[in-house]
């Protein structure tokens, strides 16, 4: 690596950790990149113009990762963007994307080959390094004598992992690269390994996001380290997904005092149990700020959704992710109507047993009509209680999700009668039955807001017909997914 261009690399590490909460520093990355451009030939032209595309994705406030993972979300519409900064946004990203494909092997060209698959790109350098903590043990003093690991200074979220079933022990390492914005930490041989590394505390004290996963939480704990206030003091995000916690570690965590400034908890994949529920609701741990709350996958029932009905937490809220659970009885559904629901605004119910009945006593709820995000993929829907609850979203609905879940034709009708129509911006109908007759009134309803629809595997062998601007003008992509 040329010294200029370490020194340009510096930069924008060096910016970006004394404004750890904006984690990219756009200008010293247009900087790099008109140099790349001047010095470095036809591989600096391809490498500046990624970093510009990502860069202009960032300016419209519009995040560019690449490449995808597996394990990432869906592509999610940036709820503060109008449809005109989401029609610019999707286009930059085609752009990058595209830009990214085309050019893979030049753009990864700086790298250890070793490390490239492992590599994710936002602002047009590395920016997320995901990677088994067994290889990184081994490579990672390899890369700091031979000078390479001043590549890596931008890289500001990492995932280190290790299989659960594997070795247990894994080496520390006498110290950890830079100052991670977002950290991800999978199983009990790379909890081992990293929290007993040199430098984890001051790596810990920048975070920003911490996720705890695949019993990594119950060997961090067996270390001393909790995610608390004293370690991790101006956390936003935690994630502890899959930990099988227990009773007594709920104790513990509530003992120890998480983060206050905590805006987002998951607690996803665990079993949480009504024992549990009523030390985290009841006993009230001290989350002021708490606006995201994701209990997906914890066989939340009853006896859960009574107490987080009556808890402060509920006023706050503005995410509640409660799919994939045991909601299956109205008597669970009505624990959600009284619910102290002042601020919420995306409710996900994906994979829950909700029967029609159970969506006509949904479609009670005060606070429904002011949603802007609904998931509702996976549940059987269609019926007139899944129609009462259609009617009743309002015009603030900017995105639905109801892939699988056995629509026909005529639910587009539903769809179209409803109030949301005139404000949805991004909608999911995936691998449901609409057919030829439900995919062309979709594509000829006027959707004046509309800019993202998936309608694959819905059994359609029409041609997509040329569409109307003036009935969906900000429509930018329509996946189409053929059998």
């Amino acid at each position: 690596m040329r010294g200029f261009e370490a020194e340009l690399l510096h930069a924008v590490a060096s910016e970006e950790a004394v404004h750890p909460d904006r984690p990219l520093a756009l200008f010293p990355r247009l900087v790099l990149a008109d140099w790349l451009e001047d010095h470095l030939g036809a591989s600096g032209h391809i490498r500046a113009e990624f970093i510009r595309l990502q860069v202009a994705c960032e300016e419209v406030g519009f995040s560019c990762w690449l490449p995808k993972l597996p394990e990432d979300p869906p592509l999610r519409l940036p709820s503060h963007l109008d449809c005109e900064g989401l029609a610019r946004g999707l286009r930059l990203r085609n752009m990058a994307v595209a830009h990214f494909l085309e050019h893979t092997r030049t753009l990864l060209e700086p790298y250890p080959p070793w490390l490239r698959e492992h590599l994710v790109f936002r602002g047009g350098l590395p920016w997320l390094c995901h990677v088994p903590w067994e290889l990184w043990q081994h490579r990672a003093e390899e890369m700091r004598l031979d000078g390479s690991l001043g590549r890596l200074a931008t890289v500001r979220a990492w995932r280190f992992s290790s299989p659960i079933d594997g070795p247990q022990g894994f080496d520390p390492l006498p110290s950890l690269p830079g100052k991670p914005y977002s950290l991800e930490v999978s199983g009990v041989g790379a909890a081992t390994g990293l929290f007993r590394s040199g430098g984890v505390q001051e790596w810990l004290g920048s975070l920003r996001e911490l996720t705890l996963s695949r019993l990594a939480l119950p060997k961090a704990m067996a270390l001393g380290i909790l995610p608390s206030a004293a370690l991790v003091p101006d956390l936003r995000r935690l994630g502890l997904p899959a930990n099988q916690i227990e009773f007594e570690q709920m104790l513990d965590l509530g003992r120890a005092g998480l983060p206050p400034g905590l805006e987002s908890f998951s607690l996803g994949r665990n079993r949480l149990s009504f024992e549990d529920s009523v030390v985290f609701f009841e006993e009230g741990w001290a989350l002021p700020h708490l606006r995201e709350l994701d209990l997906s996958g914890t066989g939340v029932g009853l006896g859960v959704l009574y107490n987080l009905g009556r808890s402060p937490i509920c006023e706050n809220l503005t995410s509640l992710n409660l799919s994939h659970g045991e909601i299956e009885e109205t008597l669970d559904v009505e624990m959600l109507l009284d619910a102290a629901f002042q601020s919420l605004r995306e409710l996900n119910l994906a994979g829950n047993r909700l029967r029609d009945g159970f969506l006509d006593t949904l479609a009670q709820a005060r606070w429904l009509g002011h949603l802007t995000h609904l998931d509702l993929s996976e549940v059987p829907s269609g019926g007139q209680g899944w129609a009462r609850l259609i009617a009743k979203l309002g015009n603030s609905l900017v995105e639905l999700r109801q892939g699988n879940c056995g629509l026909e034709a005529d639910a587009v009708g539903v769809l179209a009668g409803s109030p949301a129509r005139e404000s949805l911006k991004q909608l999911e109908l995936r691998q449901n039955n609409l057919g030829n007759e439900g995919f062309l009134e979709i594509l000829t309803t006027a959707w004046p807001q509309m800019v993202i629809m998936g309608l694959g595997l819905n059994s359609v062998s029409a041609a997509i017909p040329q569409l109307d601007c003036r009935l969906t003008p900000w429509l930018t992509a329509v996946e189409l997914e053929r059998p």
